[in-house]
């Protein structure tokens, strides 16, 4: 994974393009280099299109979608730039989306650790993340990790979580 993901960073820096050429390329070379390998990614790169405007450019291969909590609690996720996970394709096809980010709102990025359980669906798992996002929205972003790690974790949990947050100040 480390590979991967230093051969993402060279590869995103190598020019100015949409998030899902980027992954493209990625999974080209991963299906050069790395037979018979597979991986999950989500790839995302924060833009300011207007002064006081963000805008999330970003593209999701097989990995659980990014989760956007408005300021008032308004959680979903963005699945638009989906495809399917790395080194799947032969001929790879990644699609690129943007995003709005309203200002306090709060731009989660989690391992599939956080919301699989055993025996449970999926959706069952996006789901109570949403739920316990958007309850926990007005907190300060510290307690607001703390608390999605205490309502999605479970004692059987055995797969590694870790999760990115970001809050965007107010203008």
């Amino acid at each position: 994974m480390s590979q991967l993901r230093n051969m993402l960073r060279g590869l995103a820096l190598d020019r100015e393009e949409p998030t899902g050429e980027i992954l493209r390329r990625l999974d080209t070379s991963i299906q050069t280099l790395y037979l018979e390998c597979t991986a999950t990614c989500v790839l995302a790169r924060i833009e300011r299109p207007a002064p006081g405007r963000l805008q999330l450019h970003y593209s999701a291969a097989g990995h659980p979608p990014p989760l956007l909590v408005e300021a008032e609690g308004t959680a979903h996720f963005l699945d638009e730039g989906r495809s399917p996970m790395l080194g799947l394709l032969p001929d790879p096809r990644h699609g690129t989306a943007v995003h709005p980010l309203p200002p306090g709102s709060t731009l989660l990025l989690y391992t599939d650790g956080l919301i699989e359980r055993r025996n449970e669906d999926l959706t069952d798992g996006l789901d109570r993340l949403r739920r316990h996002a958007s309850a926990a929205a007005r907190r300060p972003l510290a307690p607001f990790c703390d608390e999605l790690l205490a309502g999605m974790l479970t004692a059987d949990n055995d797969d590694d979580t870790a999760l990115v947050a970001l809050r965007l100040s107010v203008p």
